[in-house]
C-alpha cells in the first residue's frame, strides 16, 4: 500500500466516493479541485497497484493551532486491515509538521466502527456537538498532538 497527497488523476474517483458516502456535503469536482490546490486542506489517498482504496481529508486551521479531520474512507473490501488507521495517522504526522496541536472531528453517534477506529488513534470524546447530520447525534471526539 502507497499514501500520498491527492492528486488531480484521483478527483473523479474522490467524487464519487462523497456523492456515495458524504451526500450531506454536496461537494462537486470542482469544489474538490479547490481543496487539493488549497494549503488549507490536507488530503491523502492510499493505492494499492495504483488503485484508489482510501482517503482521509483534514482541513487546518493554522490561526487556532487546529486542524479537523472532515472525511475518511476506505473501501469495503479492504477495510480491517489498519489502512484507516494509517491514514489518520499520516495525516496526525502532517499536522504535526505545520504547528498542529489538536485535532478534532464530528461522528455520527450510531458510526460504531468508526468511533472504534479513533479510539484507536487516540481520539477521546469530546462532547455532543450542537448540529445533527442525517438526523443523526454528532459527537465531537479530540486528540492533542
Amino acid at each position: 500500500m502507497n499514501i500520498t497527497l491527492v492528486n488531480e488523476k484521483d478527483v473523479e474517483w474522490l467524487n464519487k466516493v462523497i456523492k456515495t458516502e458524504f451526500p450531506y456535503t454536496k461537494f462537486d469536482t470542482k469544489k474538490i479541485s479547490e481543496k487539493i490546490n488549497s494549503l488549507d486542506f490536507c488530503i491523502l489517498v492510499a493505492r494499492q497497484e495504483n488503485i484508489q482504496i482510501g482517503f482521509c481529508e483534514t482541513e487546518l486551521f493554522p490561526q487556532n493551532q487546529e486542524a479537523r479531520l472532515n472525511a475518511i474512507f476506505v473501501e469495503d473490501a479492504w477495510r480491517g486491515r489498519g489502512i484507516g488507521k494509517t491514514l489518520i495517522e499520516r495525516a496526525i504526522n502532517k499536522c504535526k509538521h505545520k504547528r498542529i496541536q489538536k485535532i478534532f472531528l464530528l461522528v455520527k453517534e450510531e458510526n460504531i466502527a468508526a468511533r472504534n477506529l479513533y479510539k484507536k488513534t487516540k481520539f477521546v470524546f469530546k462532547k455532543i456537538h450542537h448540529k445533527k447530520i442525517d438526523s443523526s447525534t454528532i459527537e465531537e471526539w479530540e486528540q492533542k498532538i
